[in-house]
């Protein structure tokens, strides 16, 4: 009997399944949908949510983000002829978005919801702070905003998993760089024992949720790496993972019953290779691409947008904002409308930036070629007049 793998459905779906652009799309909605809660009640529920009746489907969200991406970014770095490509077209799909919200933020959601004077909300210097967010040196706060919410002063608390999303694509380069993405045994035992080290960790250290900081929300930074690597050692063993239905059930009850278990966090630093089973196996579903899908990748413009217009939302709202569903259906629709605008307007004219890309790599490696060319010439040279 025939056994699907990975690599079986990614040739099938001629490397672009739909699966995986609805995995995208309903994920961002889905962060939206839970911070509408958070927000609405505020610090110390945001916590009790966190072992409540959603746990399972709340604590899944971010890893199954991170999955999908090391997947797909694998695939990336696999096509890409050097780490300056790849890099590269990390920035330009990262950078040129989160560049525009985070002005936005600081320039119109700022100044409409500070209860400072502008004089001195354009002062502040925790105001000049926020732009550090362009290169991923998070700062939650802008001075005066949403000081009265009851999420206070937090302006987009989502963005706290750049700076990991980041130390993914630097642990990925480096290790591509010493050969061990290429050896799939070596990479298969990296991860393994990492990941073992990591069980322990939590077993010995970190018993529950408390351990780890409030903008951390259900899921620690650890656990997103951890899920980012499984996705890339999925698409590393595409040909050898089995894609099925019965599998995929099997482990979607596994993680189930885990995250409901007492001391679930520490289950946590078990489940991110179950977790990225599950995403990768949703991604390479091939459902009929409706007209929306096809037109852009709306995801992270809603993943960015999402928190901030919440609390806008609230603080415009008062007492009648205080229910999420007032605020996550009005949240959906105007994060959709901006998603729609930054892939417009922004992400994707950024993409032409491609061309450029390649071509100053293919302009560092020639160089790179002649001064390597010199050096040896220049040492035959070396070599030459020491024998006569």
């Amino acid at each position: 009997m025939l056994r699907t793998t990975f690599e079986d459905r990614l040739i099938a779906t001629g490397g672009r399944p739909a699966g995986f652009d609805y995995l995208r799309i309903s994920l961002a909605v889905f962060v939206i949908f839970f911070h509408s809660f958070d927000l609405c009640a505020g610090y110390n529920v945001m916590f009790h949510d966190a072992h409540g009746i959603f746990r399972p489907l709340d604590a899944a969200v971010l890893p199954m983000f991170f999955s999908l991406s090391g997947f797909l970014v694998a695939g990336s770095l696999e096509r890409s002829k050097t780490l300056i490509s790849f890099l590269g077209l990390r920035v330009i799909r990262l950078v040129p978005a989160l560049l525009v919200e985070t002005v936005l933020c600081a320039f119109i959601i700022g100044s409409i919801f500070t209860d400072l004077s502008l004089s001195h909300y354009f002062s502040n210097p925790e105001f000049a702070r926020y732009f550090l967010n362009i290169i991923g040196d998070i700062h939650f706060f802008l001075p005066g905003v949403f000081s009265s919410n009851p999420f206070p002063h937090v302006v987009n608390g989502q963005l706290w998993t750049i700076p990991w999303e980041l130390k993914c694509y630097i642990s990925i380069a480096l290790l591509s760089l010493i050969g061990a993405t290429r050896k799939k045994g070596v990479f298969l035992a990296l991860v393994l024992s990492a990941n073992f080290i990591l069980i322990i960790h939590h077993y010995f250290f970190s018993h529950n949720l408390a351990d780890h900081s409030i903008a951390d929300g259900s899921v620690s930074g650890e656990r997103l790496v951890f899920s980012f690597l499984y996705g890339i050692l999925f698409y590393v063993y595409r040909s050898k993972v089995i894609w099925n239905k019965y599998l995929f059930v099997a482990i979607a009850v596994a993680i189930l019953v885990g995250s409901s278990m007492p001391l679930a966090f520490w289950g946590d630093s078990v489940t991110p290779g179950l977790f990225a089973y599950v995403t990768v196996y949703l991604g390479l579903l091939e459902p009929q691409r409706l007209k929306i899908i096809s037109s852009g990748d709306y995801s992270y413009g809603m993943y960015l947008y999402g928190f901030p217009i919440e609390q806008a939302i609230i603080a415009t709202l008062g007492k009648g904002g205080m229910h999420w569903y007032v605020v996550f259906p009005l949240a959906i629709c105007i994060s959709a409308v901006l998603a729609y605008f930054s892939w417009h307007a922004i992400e994707k004219h950024a993409s032409h930036l491609r061309p450029w890309l390649f071509g100053f790599e293919k302009r560092v490696v020639a160089r790179l070629a002649d001064f390597r060319r010199t050096r040896l010439a220049g040492g035959s040279g070396v070599d030459t007049a020491r024998r006569e």
